[in-house]
């Protein structure tokens, strides 16, 4: 293999990546699968990693650092996607180069997570492993009740709460569903610690619940494109928010939404909110029926990857250290170890340490110790044994409600 070189793109690159991809992919110029690669590679030129052979660019890769919450600690996450070779390159090993390339990269800018979704086979080979996706599946079709059918049209019908409900106008809405975004996900493991919210306007499938001139809540959805399959909805929610304080807004935005997706043909919806059980009731009386979800992917999907257990427990110490704290958790030290890398965790009744870890460690997969972070599972079920200091574990890592979304 000839000598390659691995750099951050740079603005005069942007052709030239834009066309690498689109050979890779299969994306017509014009289409728009295209024209989002054009806005997005020059928009985010710095965020792309190129592969050059004889001063060619052969292959890329998008690295987008993201932010998700545990409690009120916020870890850094490196998002990776639109890893491609030039089909006439392909085969020679560039891609192996160039994901090698890349999770050297993401070490050296010390980031402790990764997240990617592709072909299992190949990006296990780079360190990252399998991760469900969270979601709340909505029934629409082939629901009975003791009077027959239901029919989710009639059923989810309220003129007068419809009459609040409005299509989203950005230069109007995005900054109080910015301040709802933030009010209902503060503190919440798993979300992103705020968002921003375009300018566009017209979508019917973006509205907003209105109250005397102000928004109460959102619901942003879309429509699919077929097929349409258990696991495909033709219509699904990519985020809602309200005031936490006063969540039948967001129950009301939710079952227009839903009614709408009926209307338009939609046997289920796909709803990436919050695996949250104190918000099951307003999803339950405000739909027909759901179903909370971890999807697991099997051949190809959602996949994680921890960089940096250490980097990982010490972004989080300040949050585990709390839960301790509130838990009135005894004195104790355990050591975790994953993929070879070993951390201790010191607890002196007021403040944690993450150092080195000595003695008998708890050996866990990358996909059990993200899931006792994300408090999607009890630790019992990470944790194999009979061990005297995973009451310690069980304090720093409760299960709890979770956002859905930014880890999948």
């Amino acid at each position: 293999m000839s000598e390659i070189e691995f750099r951050r793109a740079m603005v005069g690159d942007v052709e030239e990546v834009l066309r690498v991809m689109a050979q890779a992919f299969g994306r017509a110029p014009g289409s728009e699968k295209y024209e989002r690669d054009k806005e997005r590679i020059t928009r985010e030129t710095d965020a792309h990693w190129v592969l050059v052979r004889e001063g060619e660019i052969v292959g890329a890769a998008h690295v987008r650092r993201e932010e998700i919450q545990v409690g009120q600690a916020v870890v850094a996450k490196a998002d990776v996607g639109e890893v491609c070779i030039a089909p006439s390159c392909q085969g020679e090993g560039l891609g192996t180069a160039l994901m090698k390339m890349v999770v050297g990269q993401l070490r050296a800018d010390g980031y402790p997570l990764s997240r990617l979704g592709g072909y299992r086979r190949f990006y296990e080979r780079f360190g990252w492993v399998p991760f469900p996706r969270g979601y709340i599946d909505f029934a629409l079709r082939g629901l009975t009740s003791r009077g027959g059918f239901t029919d989710p049209v009639s059923y989810l019908d309220r003129p007068e709460e419809d009459a609040r409900i409005r299509a989203y106008d950005g230069c109007r809405d995005a900054a109080v569903c910015e301040v709802l975004y933030a009010a209902f996900n503060a503190g919440r493991t798993g979300a992103e610690p705020s968002r921003s919210f375009g300018a566009g306007a017209g979508n019917p499938w973006r509205v907003v619940y209105e109250v005397d001139g102000a928004v109460r809540a959102y619901v942003f959805a879309s429509q699919n494109a077929p097929p349409h399959t258990r696991f495909s909805s033709a219509v699904s929610i990519s985020d809602g928010a309200c005031d936490p304080g006063d969540t039948r807004p967001l129950g009301a935005t939710l079952r227009y939404v839903l009614r709408q997706a009926a209307i338009a043909g939609a046997e289920s919806v796909r709803a990436r909110l919050p695996l949250d059980p104190s918000l099951y009731d307003l999803y339950r009386d405000s739909s027909c029926g759901f179903v909370p979800s971890l999807w697991q992917s099997s051949e190809g999907g959602n996949m994680l990857q921890v960089l940096s257990l250490r980097g990982l427990l010490e972004a989080i110490a300040p949050e585990l250290t709390e839960r301790l704290r509130k838990a009135e958790q005894g004195t104790g030290e355990i050591g975790l170890r994953v993929r070879g890398e070993t951390v201790g965790l010191a607890w002196d009744g007021e403040r944690l340490t993450v150092g080195e870890g000595q003695g008998d460690w708890v050996e866990l997969g990358q996909d059990g110790v993200m899931k006792m972070v994300l408090g999607l599972v009890p630790v019992e079920q990470v944790v194999k044994g009979e061990r005297e200091d995973v009451a310690m574990l069980r304090a720093a890592f409760p299960v709890q409600g979770t956002a859905t979304g930014v880890w999948g």
